[in-house]
């Protein structure tokens, strides 16, 4: 559409965790978890010749995992402070930018 016309980005492991992702534990509980495999942005290590890279598991569990794995991202935009919006970002309520 012609909405969106900077770049769009993938989540990175700071805003899993600043959102409620705990290293290593399940939780399931927080609106990043979507029982659903996806990708962020963020490396978590190399090791033995792989790269491992931050991911959010299906039962909410947030690691690092080898990127040869097939699993889905989520999409992040960046909204400038004045963005006017209404709704309250609930899922009954989402946020709708104007």
């Amino acid at each position: 559409n012609d909405i969106i016309t900077e770049p769009v980005g993938l989540l990175t492991a700071d805003e899993v965790v600043f959102a409620g992702g705990v290293w290593g534990t399940a939780n399931s509980s927080y609106y990043l978890h979507n029982n659903q495999d996806y990708w962020t942005i963020s490396p978590s290590v190399f090791s033995g010749g792989s790269t491992y890279v931050f991911i959010m598991f299906l039962n909410g569990t947030f690691d690092g995992w080898h990127v040869d794995g097939t699993n889905g991202v989520r999409p992040v935009i960046n909204l400038k402070a004045n963005t006017q919006f209404t709704g309250s970002g609930t899922s009954t309520d989402p946020y709708v930018v104007n």
